[in-house]
């Protein structure tokens, strides 16, 4: 294979881990009692199990088109890690009906079950995997995002905190995967426009839908103080989303690749900050 310019540094290695998280205790509105910006992470949450499925579906398509077997081991691991996060988030999931939240969690993920079916339907192979490569780049940005920013993830309660923690490691070690190999196989640059603005649609409005469903159950959708709070948080100047805009827009460069910037030293940062609380717990 043909290397973009830029690529995975060598010190990164996409290692799959069971991590077994145990939900305990947890707060309804778990990061900084916002209930805007919990239920917007609890919808992405929604969509993990089955979108993790489809993004592994969607590469195994085409992992026989693939002779270097440095790439090989690079998708190996890649879905071996999508398929930790699909068991972890539907922990989590379960977690959020146990709350009382039953109705919003089985209906989210009834729906993006039903909505990744019928994309897989309509959608050609080849279009599949630039849907995943969109939404991965998604996902890489929203955990730089966290990774880069200690006040966000301090924010997180703790008995939830680690589990972002490390999806975000995790979607950071392996977020040149799936684009290197459509840029192997399929790298047409209109298609991964088209794809990256309908995915970024798609996941916009599924969001929307779910987290205002979630506010609704809590009885929040009527204070619009609370409302305005927590949308300033995700859409203000320092927002968790609209500070990942910059980033989200690379993608539409000629010569994009997810390692023209180089976060490796937070995977590095961060692994070490899981370590230490794992030893802290078990002493």
């Amino acid at each position: 294979m043909t290397r973009s310019r830029a690529s995975k540094p060598a010190s990164v290695a996409i290692t799959p881990q069971r991590m077994d998280f145990a939900f305990e205790n947890v707060p309804r509105h778990w990061f900084a009692g916002d209930p805007v910006v919990t239920h917007f992470l609890n919808a992405l949450s929604l969509t993990f199990p089955d979108g993790e499925r489809f993004f592994v579906d969607s590469v195994r398509a085409y992992r026989d088109r693939i002779s270097d077997p440095v790439q090989q081991k690079e998708i190996s691991g890649f879905i071996g890690q999508e398929a930790m996060h699909s068991l972890e988030h539907n922990s989590f999931n379960e977690m959020l009906s146990a709350q009382g939240y039953e109705q919003e969690a089985r209906g989210g993920q009834s729906l993006a079950r039903k909505l990744i079916a019928a994309g897989q339907a309509r959608m050609s192979k080849r279009m599949q995997l630039h849907a995943t490569a969109a939404l991965e780049h998604i996902t890489a940005i929203l955990a730089y995002r966290l990774l880069s920013d200690p006040a966000l993830v301090n924010r997180m309660d703790p008995s939830v905190r680690d589990l972002w923690i490390w999806h975000a490691i995790e979607e950071t070690e392996h977020k040149g995967v799936a684009f290197d190999l459509l840029m192997e196989v399929a790298p047409d640059y209109r298609d991964r426009v088209r794809t990256q603005l309908a995915a970024s649609l798609a996941l916009a409005s599924y969001t929307t839908q779910y987290t205002w469903a979630f506010l609704k159950r809590d009885g929040i959708h009527r204070r619009p103080l609370v409302l305005a709070r927590g949308l300033w948080r995700l859409f203000g100047i320092n927002g968790l989303v609209s500070r990942t805009l910059p980033m989200w827009l690379r993608y539409f460069r000629p010569g994009f690749h997810p390692w023209e910037v180089d976060d490796s030293h937070l995977i590095a940062q961060w692994r070490h900050v899981l370590q230490e609380e794992k030893l802290a717990s078990a002493a």
